[in-house]
């Protein structure tokens, strides 16, 4: 069933009251319910605000993929939030925060922290630690943070490929970060050792990458995240990058699950790009999905680089 809102609700009658906190009451429920719109759309459900920089699924079997794969990942960072050099962080942004698991743990983990985390979309919980706090804000306008200061650590992760996206972030997050203190960016892409073979997922992985293209998106921004820190001001920049083989015969159990946990997301990644820039439909989607699927777990030769960088923010002691 549909649980779409309607964008407004009429007020009630109060012939006593101020008409300007009427119209400010109305504004201010107006906007609380325009967070939580939704559509769905290919069978999965999505944000209407927000909608052209936010085209993936905000659905509960979207939330469990991305709640599970920031569980492996920090399996795979050996138990650790995250590697910048900094042990417990007084005050910390989340940017892209998705379903905020990773906000919420960080919070439990550093009790004497605040966390915020912030998105374009509504999809975190409601019952967070007392010590976090969840924001809704178009962190894709320049000026964005303006509302967030004094920051010890800023995560970022997920900017699906936007680099002008990534340009704005990090010129934000100098801004609200404190001198020594910490950026890290966290995000994966895929690396073919042979773009040109024609295998379903060679075929499906030509078409995303043209969607992505066509909506001002690139695949591999991951690589370029050192230079985008520095270029922003931050210094002591570092990389750590994880490769695991996208033919996963042979690997442990956690190599296994990233790449599992990765390859059940290709619906969503996909398929409101592939209708918008290619004009395919539902059905079409979701069978070259399930057939790069297949193809992947025959073996495909490359790997999923999972790539961390973080940077400090200069003028600490």
């Amino acid at each position: 069933m549909n649980d779409t809102l309607p964008l407004a609700t009429p007020l009630e009658d109060a012939s006593d009251s101020d008409p300007l906190d009427d119209i400010e009451e109305a504004s201010t429920r107006s906007f609380d319910l325009a967070l939580h719109q939704s559509v769905y759309r290919f069978g999965r459900l999505y944000s209407v605000i927000h909608r052209d920089q936010h085209p993936w699924p905000i659905d509960e079997l979207e939330q469990d993929r991305l709640e599970e794969q920031s569980i492996l990942l920090c399996e795979l960072f050996r138990g650790r939030l995250f590697l910048a050099p900094i042990e417990s962080p007084r005050s910390v942004l989340d940017i892209k925060t998705g379903t905020g698991c990773w906000a919420i743990e960080c919070a439990d983990r550093h009790p004497a922290s605040t966390v915020c985390g912030v998105d374009l979309v509504k999809m975190q919980h409601e019952w967070v630690p007392p010590n976090c706090e969840f924001f809704i804000d178009d962190i894709c306008q320049p000026g964005w943070h303006t509302h967030y200061k004094d920051m010890e650590f800023i995560h970022i992760s997920q900017i699906h490929g936007d680099r002008q996206l990534l340009s704005l972030l990090l010129e934000g997050s100098y801004s609200c970060c404190i001198p020594g203190g910490w950026v890290e960016i966290c995000d994966m892409s895929v690396q073919l050792e042979e773009s040109g073979e024609n295998s379903p997922f060679h075929g499906f992985f030509r078409d995303i990458a043209t969607a992505y293209a066509r909506d001002g998106r690139q695949l591999n921004p991951p690589l370029h995240f050192g230079t985008e820190l520095a270029q922003h001001g931050f210094v002591n920049v570092t990389a750590h990058s994880y490769l695991i083989p996208l033919c996963t015969e042979g690997c442990d159990q956690l190599m296994r699950g990233i790449v599992r946990n990765w390859a059940a997301g290709l619906e969503a990644y996909s398929l409101a790009l592939m209708e918008k820039h290619l004009g395919k439909g539902y059905l079409e989607t979701i069978l070259l999905c399930a057939s790069a699927r297949e193809a992947l777990r025959k073996g495909i030769k490359g790997v999923l680089q999972i790539q961390v960088v973080y940077g400090q923010k200069p003028g600490f002691n």
